[in-house]
């Protein structure tokens, strides 16, 4: 459990960077008309640390406002929202099928995977995330 050690241990997500763009993209998002962004986070079973960390790193980066915002839940799928944008490739839960749309982030853990053409990939932040909205924006807009 080595590697557990290294995330468990005491300033671990404190001290994460961000993702290049990704507070930008962020801001920008949250300024759009009729867009509310949140940030859904999953707490580490062994949440000694975790969970304060990442309270404070958001506060950090992204200032006291978007503490608000915050949704931490071992359970994504049971989130209300259009679009969530997550590196897990896999989220599963109590609902079989959440309401958002998953929008795989591109990292290096699952980068080499090959996805079914239904599903979308955001490959950087300075990828197109904004056309991804606007997709969305005109799909709500023709039901």
């Amino acid at each position: 459990d080595k590697v557990a050690s290294v995330y468990e241990a005491p300033g671990f997500f404190l001290d994460l960077e961000p993702i290049p763009g990704a507070l930008d993209a962020v801001r920008e998002m949250n300024d759009l008309p009729d867009t509310e962004v949140f940030i859904c986070t999953s707490p580490l079973l062994k949440y000694d640390h975790c969970v304060g960390e990442k309270y404070r790193w958001v506060e950090q980066h992204l200032g006291p406002q978007f503490v608000e915002r915050i949704i931490l839940t071992r359970d994504k799928t049971v989130v209300l929202g259009d679009l969530l944008i997550d590196d897990k490739d896999t989220i599963r839960g109590d609902e079989e099928t959440p309401r958002w749309e998953h929008i795989l982030f591109t990292c290096c853990h699952n980068r080499h995977l090959v996805l079914p053409p239904t599903k979308r990939r955001l490959l950087s932040w300075s990828d197109n995330w904004r056309e991804i909205l606007d997709s969305k924006r005109g799909a709500a807009q023709r039901e």
